[in-house]
């Protein structure tokens, strides 16, 4: 399976799962849409509760798989074209979903023990709501990007649309996070987001600039 296939089923799947997701859960999605960037919407969202927010987190997350795998495949047949003449497309892709997959859980993992840890469970769930419309958000202009990107044949939009739109996203995502948190230490709560969230991103350009 090339490049161009592997894009096309992840764009059609992504863009059915945000379908559904708006047909069976139009209000929440708008709820989301919302959320991120407004602090009485993001209380509403909390105060239907977990229960209430677990279908909608599932789909989200698999929009996010269905998405940022795909980016990582276009980003290295357009900067780092050598790689496929040892691996091939659906090679790549699966180490891409690999990675997505292992960080994910890792970040779940140590999200769980660190907030167990200083009994911080009331915060686990307004971290794991703020990281799911990030996740939601950045899925979203994926899926409306990546079609321009690939077909048009313009890599330049990574640099000149996807990075700031990005930083954008994250940005809110961490102001959103640290003024809602109340009657925590934040310094371990920077570590942690330092530590999860950043460096992972620090080690990927990292790693693309080596191999470009």
């Amino acid at each position: 399976m090339d490049t161009n296939n592997i894009v096309t089923i992840n764009l059609l799947t992504g863009l059915l799962l945000l379908t559904l997701s708006f047909v069976f859960y139009r209000r929440k999605m708008l709820l989301m849409l919302r959320a991120l960037f407004s602090t009485r919407y993001l209380q509403q969202l909390l105060r239907e509760g977990k229960s209430s927010n677990e279908q909608i987190y599932f789909f989200s997350v698999l929009l996010y798989f269905f998405s940022f795998p795909p980016l990582i495949l276009i980003f290295f047949h357009f900067y780092v074209p050598q790689l496929f003449e040892t691996y091939s497309s659906l090679q790549i892709y699966g180490i891409g979903w690999c990675g997505v997959t292992v960080l994910f859980l890792l970040s779940r993992l140590f999200l769980w023990y660190f907030t167990t840890t200083f009994g911080y469970q009331e915060q686990r769930y307004l971290y794991t709501i703020i990281k799911t419309l990030y996740r939601f958000y950045h899925a979203i202009s994926l899926v409306c990007l990546i079609p321009v990107i690939w077909y048009a044949r313009i890599p330049e939009l990574f640099f000149f649309i996807y990075l700031p739109d990005f930083l954008i996203i994250f940005s809110a995502f961490a102001i959103r996070f640290f003024r809602n948190l109340n009657r925590v230490n934040r310094i371990y709560f920077f570590i942690y987001f330092c530590t999860f969230e950043i460096m992972p991103y620090l080690l990927l350009i990292k790693l693309l600039i080596i191999n470009i």
